[in-house]
């Protein structure tokens, strides 16, 4: 989004028809305004009317941080502060103060001082957000504030935020989890409600979810927010515990559980996290359990991944439907993950992906002729604390208990298993393995947070398409 001037705006708007206004927006990349947005804007520009100047350029419009919609009515960024302007027709003290404050935890990455306003039109009043009190102000005041301000010039806003930043996973850092440091998104907020009001009448739920969509900060959240109303939850984890459910465990008080060892009597609620990694023995136990003693519960998984018993596969979320009849809520938007990454993935896989001329300064490429000349690279790597991952080694990653999280600095192996199909999309074909390669090579790739080595072993094809797809 580029910025632009708001008497500009304004202007355009009255003097315009609906498809040339429409178009003025596009060269700053701004969605459609509603009316009354802008009826509010005009209202507090009439504030100024007595004023020979005041700074109204270089204004951000409805800006939104990408992948989490996180919006501002209107954002002035300055070298040495940012000033953050809401517009209301009308509004309580309470929602204006928590707007603001949430705003704020947006903006504090950005390592500025922040100044903070909301506009009531209906009122014709404008708040200060100083500190966690809100106080009336004059239009005075956030004029000085605005001419004080040294403007930064910034042809898009987007270099400014990653959204990785306000992507917070209980799973990774447990103690800002703790102390709320984090949003949930208008979904995530719809299906809390709704799930939280169907558990009271005790009946049973259903979190499906790929990597990346909020499920699991979801599901902690309730979680949290069950034990805070006093109720005794036990929380099932389908694997070993993480260094970060022992903190919750050991310094919170949660009641974490793993498949190996499920009691749950005395509970109110009990929650299944990735449940696809029970066993149908598990799932078996936990059934019986659960209709014995009438208790409501939330299973959260991916419905992409099988459960696999004896050479056949099980569908997980089939199995809860058929013997639980739970209402299943969604979650579809993929929010935690690296765009550099993400894009990447889609190109590597598919030769023919909507996604063209793209920059991977982030991304490498090693190339050696067999395993055994790569050994030492996989050992230097691993001694700096990179992951390296073979996706046909699957057992491997659930002991580890890899999948599904985020690393930093990540290896991913591309040996002769892999080609390119006619349709020019990558497929591994050639072993078999409980879940498909491609998948684990996917969400590995996009689950990267800094650094990916894409290490091609004795695959002319695949490093040459690589390569190309780097040098674009």
């Amino acid at each position: 989004m580029k910025p632009i001037h708001l008497q500009s705006l304004l202007n355009a708007h009255e003097d315009l028809s609906t498809i040339s206004f429409e178009r003025y927006l596009q060269q700053f990349s701004m969605d459609k305004i509603r009316d009354s947005e802008l009826n509010d804007l005009k209202q507090l520009l009439k504030q100024f009317n007595h004023l020979s100047y005041v700074p109204l350029h270089q204004f951000f419009v409805g800006y939104r941080i990408k992948q989490i919609s996180k919006e501002f009515d209107l954002l002035r960024i300055g070298r040495n502060y940012i000033i953050n302007i809401e517009l209301k027709r009308e509004s309580s003290l309470k929602r204006i103060k928590r707007q603001l404050l949430q705003n704020i935890y947006y903006l504090k990455f950005l390592e500025l001082d922040i100044y903070s306003f909301t506009y009531i039109s209906s009122t014709n009043t404008l708040y200060r957000l100083d500190g966690e009190n809100l106080l009336p102000v004059s239009p005075t005041k956030l004029i000085e504030t605005l001419n004080k301000q040294i403007v930064r010039q910034l042809s898009n806003i987007d270099d400014l935020f990653d959204p990785i930043n306000y992507l917070l996973s209980p799973l990774e850092e447990p103690h800002a989890f703790m102390k709320g440091e984090y949003f949930l998104t208008a979904p995530q907020t719809t299906f809390k409600k709704e799930i939280v009001d169907l558990v009271e009448n005790n009946y049973s739920i259903v979190i499906d979810g790929a990597p990346g969509t909020g499920k699991t900060l979801l599901t902690y959240d309730l979680v949290k927010h069950w034990l805070r109303e006093g109720r005794k939850v036990i929380l099932i984890h389908g694997n070993t515990l993480s260094k970060a459910q022992c903190i919750l465990s050991e310094q919170y008080g949660w009641n974490i559980q793993t498949s190996e060892r499920i009691a749950i009597k005395n509970s109110d609620i009990v929650v299944i996290d990735e449940a696809q990694r029970l066993s149908y023995k598990h799932l078996q136990h936990i059934r019986q359990q659960l209709e014995a003693q009438k208790i409501p519960a939330v299973f959260s998984l991916d419905a992409g991944f099988y459960l696999f018993e004896k050479d056949h596969k099980i569908d997980v979320l089939g199995y809860l439907v058929k013997h639980f009849s739970p209402k299943v809520y969604e979650l579809k938007m993929v929010m935690r993950y690296n765009k550099e990454m993400y894009t990447f993935a889609q190109q590597l896989i598919d030769q023919k992906s909507q996604f063209q001329y793209e920059y991977f300064p982030n991304v490498s490429v090693k190339y050696f002729s067999t395993r055994k000349d790569a050994q030492s690279f996989f050992a230097e790597s691993q001694r700096s604390k990179w992951l390296v991952v073979n996706c046909f080694e699957y057992e491997r990653f659930i002991k580890r208990d890899i999948l599904g999280k985020e690393f930093n600095h990540v290896c991913v192996i591309i040996d002769e298993n892999f080609i390119y199909k006619a349709n020019g999309r990558l497929s591994a074909p050639g072993k078999g393995t409980v879940i498909d390669p491609m998948k684990i090579l996917y969400h590995t790739i996009v689950r990267t947070r800094k650094k990916l080595q894409l290490v091609v072993i004795g695959n002319i094809p695949v490093l040459q398409y690589a390569l190309h797809t780097l040098n674009n």
